[in-house]
Formats: C-alpha cells, sequence, structure tokens
C-alpha cells in the first residue's frame, strides 16, 4: 500500500468523519446556514498568514529545484484568486470588515495555526508536506462528492470549485507523490502523527462551526 493511503487509514475514523461531515452535506447540498458558513469562513481566513508561510517554508525545504517551481505557483494562487474569493464571500454573507480581521480564535484554528508553525520551524520537507497533504487532499476528497449539480449560490459553489477543478487535482496530486518520495524512508511513526493530528483537527474545524467562538 502506498504511503499517503497507509497514512490516511492511520488517522481514522477522523479523516472520513470529516469527508462526511454534516457541514460538507449541508454545503453541497447549497442548505449551509449562512451563521454556520459565515463563522467557518471567517476562522478558515485565520489560517491564511500561516499557511502562506507553511506554503513558502515548502518552497525553502524541498530538495529539488522543479518541485520548489510547483509550490512557488501555488503560493501565488493561495495569495491571489483565493484570497479574493474570502473578501468576496464575507460581503456577500454580510461579514463585516472588523469580524474577519480580528475574531477570537476558536480551538481548532489554534492547534492548527499551532501546527503549521510548528511545520514551518521544523524545515523538515516531509512534515510540511504532512500538514498540506492533509490540508488540500482532504478537501478535495469532500469537494469531490458534489458529483451532481453545484448549489446556486456563488459563496458556495465557488468554494466547491477551488477545491475540486482540475489544477486543484494537479496539485494534490504532487503534493501526494512529493510525499511518497521524500517520506519513503522515513519512520512511520514521525509521519503518521502529524498525519493524525491534522485530520482530527479538521474533524473538529468542521464541528466548529455550528458553535460559537469561545476565548
Amino acid at each position: 500500500m502506498h504511503l499517503c493511503h497507509r497514512l490516511r487509514d492511520a488517522a481514522q475514523p477522523h479523516w472520513d468523519a470529516a469527508i462526511h461531515h454534516r457541514f460538507v452535506d449541508e454545503l453541497i447540498e447549497g442548505r449551509i446556514d449562512d451563521a454556520v458558513f459565515a463563522r467557518y469562513l471567517v476562522q478558515d481566513y485565520c489560517f491564511c498568514d500561516s499557511f502562506v508561510r507553511l506554503m513558502g517554508a515548502a518552497v525553502c525545504a524541498a530538495d529539488d529545484a522543479d518541485a520548489r517551481l510547483v509550490h512557488a505557483r501555488q503560493l501565488a494562487v493561495v495569495a491571489g484568486d483565493e484570497h479574493r474569493y474570502f473578501l468576496d464571500a464575507f460581503a456577500a454573507l454580510g461579514v463585516e470588515e472588523r469580524e474577519w480581521r480580528s475574531p477570537a480564535l476558536a480551538g481548532p484554528t489554534r492547534e492548527f495555526i499551532d501546527l503549521m508553525d510548528e511545520a514551518c520551524a521544523s524545515q523538515d520537507y516531509a512534515v510540511i508536506l504532512v500538514v498540506l497533504v492533509v490540508a488540500e487532499w482532504l478537501y478535495l476528497e469532500w469537494a469531490s462528492r458534489a458529483t451532481a449539480s453545484l448549489p446556486p449560490r456563488p459563496e458556495h459553489h465557488d468554494w466547491i470549485r477551488i477545491h475540486a477543478d482540475a489544477e486543484f487535482v494537479r496539485w494534490v496530486d504532487f503534493l501526494r507523490g512529493e510525499l511518497e518520495r521524500v517520506g519513503a524512508g522515513r519512520e512511520f511513526e514521525s509521519l503518521s502523527t502529524p498525519f493524525i493530528r491534522a485530520s482530527r483537527i479538521e474533524e473538529r474545524f468542521f464541528d466548529m462551526a455550528y458553535d460559537r467562538v469561545r476565548d
């Protein structure tokens, strides 16, 4: 079995719980409550700075020039079109600037920021890839569930498309291939520990969308 699939199996039941979460079902069906989706997006936006730094760390830590270019190109996507999506969605959902610029961080948000910051500080390319693979592959899997017509509202269908279009599929395939390559000789537990941790946080992050953010 390939390394990435072994890691995904090790992260059960959290991985499947996230893929088939109530949040995902309601988003795909276009019936998610505006307050729930706004809370989720505001907290997700809080990841952006740490995620950009994580992708920058991948550029620095990658051991292959071609791989560095792929990471750099995707970093431009996150800093461009994806960032624009957040601003447009906040406007559509009536989220005021003060609400998304400096919100109180929910527990899972803090935990994922901590995990990304730890991966950055490690400068360990394999560990950086683990966190990127969970963040991106898990989203590809849930977004790929939207096989019928997408929900009509742009803030819903655009979020799904961002994580399921052909370019994103190629990006996830690249990340998984890199992790297979550089992780092949690594002790499994050194990679499975952060993989499981990230998957657990992703599940809890969807749970959080239905709760009020607490300090």
